[in-house]
């Protein structure tokens, strides 16, 4: 199994390379095509630089699976699905994710970075494991937002968030 971390910088035209060592590796677009193709539309055919981040675990694996937790032990009745998504096979793919303390830090870091990328201070992440290729969009947040929701198991995989700075 492997997970994607994606950030999309909306607006954004030229990648930028963050001025600061982490300990969370990015990757762009122009470096790696990264973008799905055949799902995820709504993300995917909008204007901006999309970065992946995560680490290299040998070729062609480039995958965020050690940044990441997926709270699969969670019951259904504790998982705060969005209420617009009835489908029960989509919410089957919504798990509650965490990013692991030792790349809290980094992740803050790298986030609040790209957001200052986008001429209008907004980024959509997603963090994706395979399933769940619906589109299911909530925004707009605060960075500070999503962090609270993000330390009461609220955040989701396949769900993509939109953030404004």
């Amino acid at each position: 199994m492997s997970y994607d971390l994606n950030v999309l910088v909306l607006k954004q035209k030229e990648p930028s390379n963050i001025p600061f060592t982490s300990t969370i590796s990015i990757v762009n677009e122009f470096q790696d095509p990264l973008r799905y193709f055949d799902f995820w539309q709504y993300m995917t055919s909008t204007e901006g630089v999309w970065y992946c981040l995560g680490h290299d675990r040998g070729l062609p694996l480039f995958d965020a699976l050690d940044i990441l937790d997926a709270k699969y032990n969670m019951c259904e009745e504790e998982i705060s699905y969005p209420y617009w998504v009835g489908d029960e096979i989509v919410r089957e793919n919504l798990i509650p994710l965490k990013v692991f303390d030792k790349y809290r830090n980094d992740f803050i870091k790298i986030v609040e970075y790209l957001i200052k990328q986008s001429p209008i201070n907004t980024i959509m992440i997603m963090a994706r494991f395979q399933g769940g290729e619906e589109d299911v969009i909530c925004g707009v947040l605060s960075f500070e937002e999503f962090l609270l929701l993000h330390d009461q198991d609220k955040i989701l995989f396949n769900v993509c968030y939109i953030i404004r700075g």
